[in-house]
């Protein structure tokens, strides 16, 4: 029988988690890093990536910093040739990056809204995925997809638009590209799964909404959201950690094509 420690450490396994600037791919590149992996973070923000990057290396953990724009193909091959030139296996990927834009409803949704927010959630973590998978065949390994309860269970309108159509549908889409994955690549021992997460303030995704609301706005949009979750309050990134670990770990090797919600109770409703 294999021990708590076996079962959940990441010793020699080499993972690539987007959107390791901040947030919760910024947790996530920690966390694994301190589970003893080695962690290609990757993302847009070179400064940001830096520094995070900077931090790990302090503790003493594993780490390098990828510059990637994921909704651009180009960058996406770039961001792979140093595994694919070191003839590096990939153990784990995780698919963080993304972006929510103002919320509106339908009729008042720009296209070019409409095409930023696809490019990047789901064209994105397409990209990725396909870039990644010919260095995780012929071993096990494990992708972990971050979705949303909004693309799990629809949006939630209060009276006022808290998400887009754009948003919701891409995160949706994550979902099923998840499944299809997780069927495709299950007899080469690849998992796919997916995280969704519900309110978890404290990210920088939601700055851009933030930043045109004024105080008592802000204040009516958290109240609402709060009254709707059953633990009554929303979530800390820090709490993504042990679920994504688990993900990533031989804990949850007979785990694929599973969406699982880090809600506080959201989706139980």
């Amino acid at each position: 029988m294999a021990t708590t420690d076996v079962l959940f450490q990441l010793d020699g396994r080499v993972a690539f988690v987007t959107g390791a600037a901040s947030g919760l791919g910024q947790v996530i590149a920690e966390g694994f890093a301190a589970a003893g992996a080695e962690v290609f973070c990757a993302d847009i923000e070179r400064s940001r990536l830096d520094t995070v990057v900077r931090g790990i290396q302090d503790r003493e953990g594993n780490a390098a910093a990828v510059p990637l724009d994921v909704a651009g193909e180009a960058s996406v091959e770039t961001a792979f040739e140093p595994l694919r030139e070191r003839g590096h296996r990939l153990d784990i990927l995780v698919n963080c990056a993304g972006v929510a834009a103002m919320p509106a409803r339908t009729h008042e949704l720009s296209v070019t809204d409409w095409h930023r927010v696809v490019a990047i959630n789901l064209t994105g973590t397409f990209l990725v995925t396909r870039a990644a998978l010919p260095l995780m065949l012929g071993h096990e390994g494990s992708i972990i997809n971050i979705a949303s309860v909004l693309g799990a269970a629809g949006g939630y309108y209060p009276g006022f638009p808290s998400t887009g159509l754009h948003y919701a549908a891409t995160k949706a889409g994550i979902v099923g590209l998840t499944k299809q994955l997780a069927v495709e690549y299950a007899a080469d021992n690849i998992r796919v799964n997916a995280i969704a997460p519900g309110w978890l303030f404290g990210t920088r995704l939601g700055d851009y909404r933030r930043s045109k609301m004024d105080a008592n706005e802000q204040a009516r949009f958290t109240a609402e959201i709060k009254a709707r979750i059953p633990m009554g309050r929303t979530g800390e990134p820090a709490e993504i950690l042990g679920l994504a670990l688990y993900l990533a770990a031989p804990a949850s090797r007979y785990v694929t094509g599973q969406l699982i919600a880090q809600d506080g109770g959201w989706t139980a409703c």
